[in-house]
């Protein structure tokens, strides 16, 4: 093999990925129990990279429908994981209960949960706040501290998904103007 083949072989290789030379990532396996560590077997958010550790408070667990679980360290990151994943399905979501006093805070069925929005307790990932709670009285206790409206999970998921639209609206704006500005200063 003339060297200058071997070149162009061994960089389309690198820039085709491992898949070019035979070799393929590992197949994600079901994880049996779910819960079991899950702080541990899914350390960081999928979507930002953020310890899921640090916010307990607000993490996520996605467990879908082909047995794939991932994590997320807030309801912002859950519903990007769920736009992105819409395809494989679901079997369940879990959220933490704020309420709870334990470290790392227990995880409940996100679908039975109620969320506090809009409180003045600090958001994850978003600047308006959505906290979950296992017990809707621990919530309604909440709400008179600190402010917010309950609403259940898909409410939650709503106001994140808003979030994402105006943000991603506003940076097309931003982007275009920048653009019709350097456009209008280059001299003809």
């Amino acid at each position: 093999m003339k060297r200058r083949d071997f070149i162009l072989l061994t960089l389309s290789g690198l820039l085709l990925g491992h898949e070019a030379w035979g070799m393929t990532a590992e197949p994600e396996r079901p994880d049996a129990a779910l819960l079991a560590d899950e702080l541990e077997k899914y350390p960081r958010c999928v979507i930002c990279n953020m310890d899921r550790r640090k916010f307990h408070h607000a993490r996520h667990l996605l467990h879908y429908a082909d047995g794939l679980v991932q994590g997320s360290c807030s309801v912002h990151c859950a519903a990007e994981c769920m736009l992105r994943e819409r395809r494989r399905g679901f079997i369940a979501i879990h959220a933490p209960d704020f309420a709870a006093a334990l470290d790392p805070r227990p995880l409940v069925e996100a679908t039975t949960a109620t969320y506090l929005i809009g409180s003045d307790l600090r958001g994850v990932m978003t600047p308006v706040s959505k906290v979950s709670f296992a017990r809707r009285e621990a919530a309604l206790a909440a709400k008179q501290i600190y402010g917010g409206e309950l609403a259940g999970f898909a409410a939650a998921v709503r106001a994140s998904m808003e979030e994402m639209a105006n943000g991603v609206s506003r940076r097309y704006e931003n982007d275009r103007e920048r653009l019709l500005r350097k456009a209008r200063a280059v001299p003809a």
